[in-house]
Order: structure tokens, then C-alpha cells, then sequence
């Protein structure tokens, strides 16, 4: 049985879909979607370890996020940091959740 030219194009246009949507979802919760798309990434850190806020930054042309760790101290409360885009358009804007343990 011959497709007719209607199916093969909603066929590709559904195989299309698909593959756009598992790309989407491979990098979903991360960095690249955050940073390219918006939506939020949460970091967990290792138990121990405190974030020094203000050295979180993007890779200037790629897409993951480099900070700075330090050992906490006896009696340390763990705290979140979360640092938010904010665009001229206000579209597209991210958000990375730092969390402490």
C-alpha cells in the first residue's frame, strides 16, 4: 500500500516533532536549556561543601555554569542560593537553585 504525499508529510512532520521534543528532553533540567531556552536548573552540592555566591558565571560562549566551593564549617546552617536572568524582553529567562546539605 502507497502513502499518499498528505501522509508522508504530516509522517515527517510527526517524526520531526518527536525528534525535537526527545532532543528537549535529554537536556531538560540542565544547564544548556536554562541558559538557551530559560527554565530553572537546580544544583545540588556535596554534603559539606558551602557555595562563595559570587562566583557563579556562564561559560562566556558555551553553556555551563562554573562556581566556587568551599569546605563549611562545624555548625554551618545550609542555605539555597538562587540566581535569576533577567532579560530586557523578559522572555526566556533562567534560573539556577544552588542547595546546600
Amino acid at each position: 500500500m502507497e502513502m499518499s504525499i498528505k501522509s508522508k508529510i504530516i509522517a515527517g512532520i510527526v517524526v520531526l516533532l518527536l525528534l525535537v521534543a526527545g532532543g528537549l528532553y535529554v537536556f531538560s533540567g540542565t544547564q544548556y536549556v536554562t541558559k538557551r531556552i530559560g527554565g530553572t536548573t537546580t544544583i545540588e552540592l556535596p554534603e559539606g561543601k558551602k557555595l562563595v555566591p559570587y562566583t557563579v558565571q556562564w561559560e562566556p560562549k558555551g553553556s555551563h555554569i562554573w562556581y566556587l566551593t568551599e569546605d563549611a564549617e562545624p555548625g554551618y546552617k545550609p542555605k539555597e542560593y538562587s540566581f535569576h536572568e533577567s532579560s530586557n524582553l523578559g522572555m526566556l529567562e533562567g534560573t539556577i537553585i544552588f542547595k546546600e546539605r
